[in-house]
């Protein structure tokens, strides 16, 4: 009985998720349609099981690929402040382990060989 009165519950539970605001559909207002001032945002829409998600993509994004020399490589960018920086680090080249750590004005980068590194500063 506990079993059912659970999975009723869980049942429930994931309908209701899906209760949210509708998805975006329509395209972005051009720039002086809506009275607004033009930004460098895109406004992206989806879905989950959860209901709509936004997400926001901005173009002067702190990113790039870098090839690694003999197992390390440094990108210079004012756009990296500090230690609290979050990066993120791939390796495009094969499935090797990848460690990036940014400071001020650079992001250190060190992994196998020669290897293509994609990195992104999230916050």
């Amino acid at each position: 009985m506990r079993s059912a009165i659970v999975a009723l519950g869980l049942t429930a539970l994931i309908a209701g998720a899906g209760c949210g605001r509708p998805p975006h559909l329509g395209p972005p207002p051009r720039a002086g349609e809506s009275g607004e001032v033009p930004s460098q945002l895109h406004n992206i829409a989806a879905n989950s099981v959860f209901g709509s998600v936004d997400v926001r993509e901005t173009t002067d994004l702190c990113a790039g690929r870098v090839r690694l020399a003999q197992g390390a490589a440094t990108v210079n960018d004012a756009c990296f402040t500090g230690d609290t920086n979050v990066v993120l680090c791939t390796d495009a080249s094969s499935a090797n382990a990848v460690q990036c750590a940014a400071a001020s004005g650079k992001l250190a980068l060190a992994g196998n060989g020669s290897d293509l590194i994609n990195y992104a500063r999230v916050r």
